[in-house]
Order: C-alpha cells, then sequence, then structure tokens
C-alpha cells in the first residue's frame, strides 16, 4: 500500500529520543517481578488472569499484512505462556492525512483475520491521530495458575527447541536495500504470518518445562533471560539453529538492523563464544525478531511427544541444544559450533 510506504519511508529518516525510564514497581502490583512474557496474575481459586500488550510500527508496506502480523505478534506472548489468547484490545495509531481512514481499515482487517484465525475475540480498543503508525494489541486469558509456563522453569538435562528460523528482523533490512530475492523474501513473510498456536498445546505438558518466544532480543537474549531465571546455563549448538534463506548472505553484506548490533552488545558478559562463531554468525544469533519462534525446554522423555504436537501444526521443531549446570561467574548462555 502506497499510503503506509511513504509513511514508514519518513520514519526510516527521522530521529527518535529514548523513553524516560519507567517508575519502579512496588512488589503488591503483581504476583512476582519475573521477566516472563505476560503479566501473571492470581485471582483465586486457583486461576491467573494473564495480560500483555505488544504494539509496533508497521514492518511491512501492505497494510493489510502488517495488521496481521503485528496482531500473531502480540499474541504470541500469550501462546508462550502456553495459554490460548482469550481477549483483545486494539491500539492504533494512524498517521495524519488523508488516507488515515484507509490505513486505519486495512490494518484492522488484517488485525481481524488474526484473532479470527487464533480464536480471539476483539471485545474493545482506542484509535488516535498521530506522527507515527502504531498497531498492537492488549491481550487476556484466564487460567489455572499451574499450566502457565514461564520462562524461570528450565531444568539441568532439557532439550532446547525452536519452532521458526531465525532471521526476520536481518530480511526486512536486507528487503528495504535490496539484498534480497524476492523468492527469500517470500518465504521470510510466510514465516512472520505464522501463528505460535502451538504453545497453548504445550501448556498442560509438565515435561515442557519453560517456554519464551524470540522477540526483539533476539535469540541469544531470550535464552540469556531462561538461564538466569532458571539457575540454570544454556548450551547453544549454533549449526544446528535454523535460518531463513539468503539471510547469512545479507549479514555478511551488513543488512542488520541497529537492534541487533545492540543486543549483541547489551549480553556479550553473559555469553560465551566457545568455538570461532563468525562475526556475522554472532549477530543472526541476536537478530530482533517479530512474532519469532518459540524456544521450549523439555524433558528429553517427551521429546517424541512433543515434536508429534508440533507436526500436527505443521512444524519442525529444531533441537538447538540443551540445559546444563550454571556454576559461580559462568556465562550463562555458551555457544558451540
Amino acid at each position: 500500500m502506497r499510503e503506509l510506504a511513504d509513511v514508514r519511508a519518513s520514519l526510516a529518516r527521522g530521529s527518535w529520543r529514548p523513553c524516560a525510564p519507567l517508575p519502579e514497581l512496588g512488589r503488591a502490583s503483581l504476583a512476582d517481578q519475573a521477566k516472563d512474557d505476560a503479566a501473571i496474575l492470581p485471582i483465586g481459586n486457583e486461576l491467573a488472569l494473564v495480560s500483555s500488550i505488544d504494539f509496533q510500527n508497521p514492518i511491512v508496506d501492505d497494510a493489510v499484512v502488517a495488521g496481521e502480523i503485528a496482531a500473531k505478534n502480540a499474541l504470541s506472548d500469550i501462546f508462550a505462556c502456553g495459554l490460548r489468547p482469550m481477549y483483545a484490545d486494539v491500539v492504533l495509531v494512524l498517521p495524519y492525512g488523508d488516507h488515515a481512514v484507509a490505513i486505519g481499515q486495512d490494518l484492522m482487517r488484517g488485525i481481524s483475520r488474526a484473532c479470527r484465525e487464533d480464536n480471539c475475540t476483539i471485545v474493545g480498543g482506542h484509535t488516535i491521530l498521530g506522527e507515527a503508525p502504531i498497531v498492537g494489541l492488549s491481550v487476556f486469558s484466564i487460567s489455572p495458575l499451574d499450566v502457565v509456563k514461564r520462562k524461570s522453569g528450565a531444568r539441568v538435562g532439557d532439550v532446547l527447541l525452536l519452532t521458526k528460523p531465525l532471521g526476520s528482523g536481518i530480511a526486512i533490512a536486507a528487503h528495504q536495500q535490496g539484498v534480497l530475492t524476492s523468492e527469500d523474501y517470500a518465504v521470510a513473510l510466510e514465516t512472520l504470518r505464522q501463528s505460535n498456536r502451538v504453545g497453548a498445546r504445550l501448556g498442560s505438558l509438565s515435561p515442557v518445562s519453560a517456554m519464551t518466544d524470540i522477540t526483539g532480543f533476539g535469540l541469544l537474549g531470550r535464552m540469556t533471560e531462561v538461564a538466569e531465571g532458571s539457575g540454570v546455563k544454556l548450551r547453544l549448538r549454533s549449526g544446528k539453529v535454523p535460518l531463513l534463506p539468503g539471510i547469512t548472505g545479507a549479514a555478511r553484506e551488513g543488512a542488520v538492523p541497529n537492534l541487533g548490533e545492540k543486543n549483541l552488545h547489551a549480553y556479550q558478559d553473559k555469553v560465551r563464544f566457545v568455538s570461532d562463531v563468525t562475526e556475522h554468525r554472532r549477530l543472526i544469533l541476536s537478530d530482533p525478531q517479530t512474532n519469532g519462534g518459540l524456544l521450549v525446554a523439555v524433558r528429553s522423555t517427551a521429546l517424541e511427544q512433543v515434536q508429534a504436537i508440533m507436526m500436527e501444526h505443521s512444524i519442525s521443531a529444531h533441537m538447538i541444544g540443551d540445559v546444563v549446570q550454571h556454576a559461580a561467574n559462568d556465562a550463562w548462555v555458551e555457544v558451540v559450533e
């Protein structure tokens, strides 16, 4: 859609100031302050209200597809908790100008399609006008507390599974720079539109120890959070990590989002590269993902059961590493070839 493309191009040329720091969160406000994908609030009778909000600037020019991707990205936070998203409020900021209504209608078409496919009911929302388009959802679910999956449950001996290939951030950047083929870009778009609904099937499985989705912090960032929260070390076999087609070449040519470099720098003190992992490979492992795959820690005895569930959803789960004991002063994530 040309109107949205023009707005996105102007954003790319603009400058952004960092957000003001958030105030201290009182401990009484939430059940705890763990770095989970959603707020998990006990509401009595062994139930929890699980809520999350996620929004973004459109990452593609087609407003319908942009809305669909943003919605799938927001719904993913609840799927990563092992639950089905039940209700959602839509958040839209539409750009000033004559095309605001048309852009908003197309964004809503994509959002509605994503929510309908994942059986999540849109119950409300809010729209305003602004300089930059923003699209997102606040998503809710209610569930027994004991089936909510968290990042902090990984156990020594677990196998690590990844449900999608990495590289969507690089794919978008490479497409904008003209260094990714149309065929490879089409594969990236299809991956961006793929739901993480399989996560809801895994919530009731006790051998699934921990789960999260790969987001703007990249794979290494998410693995670090799981390791720290669980008090274990995650060992990543970088050669086993699935990649989108064309990503390696694009990374070599420098088509890497700035956030990928920032991610690598932010987590470098918590990650140890044991073998000779190239710089562009490290950047791929730090690539910010939109609606990225699920990272699942599962007991080896239940591996076949989990893989069978994923196959029912046409997902080929990739074994990318395992969970080992963490020693004092050691890195939280260890990367080997």
